[in-house]
């Protein structure tokens, strides 16, 4: 039997049902499945910059981090990367992600550093990257505290990154060169 507090939250489309309890309980107990968002300028086709949000990490303070956060219940993808856009940067920004779109890059987060993958003590996370262009003028909220356009060629320092986040911005540089390579257009 469906709890009346499920039914009423399905008929609002509140997908964040849990309270903070049980919340910190999933955490605890299985990996979340989250997206992160990778804002990107182009010129003539050629990436030239990289948004990142300055944010309070929970345990290195002020860094510049990618947009994101979990995914909810019966969202997509596309859905989630324009929620965690909107809800970064405020309603006047649109993040332009294909219908369709798929990660550039899977990360794991994990609650205690490794040599591989990134660190979040709270939560054991899959972290699933997405490009996308931004159009609108960007008022950080919520969790971000300042939004900046990086040259590719002038990113923050690792020790300025929040989450090890340094080795999947990384990551998603490299297989966008790979992408947008002479070689791979020609196949």
């Amino acid at each position: 039997m469906i709890s009346k507090h499920v039914l009423d939250s399905a008929r609002t489309h509140d997908r964040t049902w849990l309270d903070a309890d049980s919340w910190r309980k999933v955490q605890a107990s299985v990996p979340i499945a989250c997206v992160d968002v990778l804002p990107l300028r182009t010129v003539g086709g050629r990436l030239t910059q990289l948004g990142l949000i300055l944010r309070d990490t929970p345990n290195q303070g002020l860094r510049w981090c990618l947009i994101g956060g979990r995914l909810l219940r019966d969202e997509s993808f596309v859905e989630a990367v324009r929620r965690q856009v909107r809800d970064a940067l405020g309603p006047v920004v649109t993040a332009r992600v294909d219908d369709d779109a798929h990660p550039i890059y899977v990360a794991q987060y994990f609650t205690i550093p490794r040599e591989t993958g990134s660190f979040d003590p709270r939560q054991h996370a899959i972290g699933l990257i997405f490009r996308a262009m931004l159009d609108g003028d960007p008022e950080p909220q919520g969790e971000a505290l300042e939004f900046r356009w990086f040259q590719r060629n002038a990113l923050p320092l690792a020790h300025e990154l929040g989450f090890g986040q340094d080795r999947i911005i990384a990551a998603c540089l490299e297989r966008l060169d790979e992408i947008h390579s002479p070689r791979q257009q020609s196949r």
